[in-house]
């Protein structure tokens, strides 16, 4: 009789942790295409954007909370505790999502920035007030993944027009 365990249980793989990983489904699938495809001409609204980051399908509540928070902040030049508190009670959404999951991820994402407010005495004040604005890092993080893998394929693509050439 063989001894063991012949049915060994893997290891737990914790996996990519939530607040860094990106959504990113099939470009040819459904979710792309009901978004208008991968098509420049055609504008992705909030929803279409925050579907890559809290993904709808599998994080509806958080992906709504997200949606209506980043609605808010496009619409004024910066976000402080008051707005923040007015959207909650508004909304009726709970402080700990946006404060705990929300926020953390979409700037991590570089969605928005968080800052603190300048205090009267100095910068080291404790409990200066939070201010949220919108960045552009997140632009700036995927315009330089892909400019990347541009320049290695059109390199590649180049080599190989070159080798094959000159093998004729």
């Amino acid at each position: 009789m063989p001894k063991g365990n012949l049915n060994p249980t893997p290891p737990v793989s914790r996996g990519i942790p939530s607040g860094e990983s990106l959504w990113m489904p099939k470009h040819y699938g459904k979710e792309i295409r009901d978004k208008g495809g991968l098509d420049k001409t055609i504008i992705w609204n909030v929803e279409d954007i925050i579907d890559f980051i809290f993904p709808r399908k599998y994080q509806p509540k958080y992906f709504r909370v997200a949606t209506d928070f980043i609605e808010i902040l496009l619409r004024n030049e910066k976000i402080t505790k008051n707005e923040i508190s007015r959207f909650l009670m508004e909304k009726n959404y709970s402080r700990s999502t946006l404060e705990n999951k929300i926020i953390p991820k979409l700037v991590h994402f570089g969605l928005i920035k968080r800052e603190r407010e300048i205090g009267g005495k100095g910068n080291l004040e404790k409990g200066r007030s939070l201010i949220l604005s919108d960045s552009l890092t997140f632009t700036n993080y995927l315009d330089r993944l892909g400019f990347a893998w541009n320049m290695l394929v059109s390199t590649a693509r180049q080599k190989r027009g070159k080798s094959s050439e000159e093998h004729k």
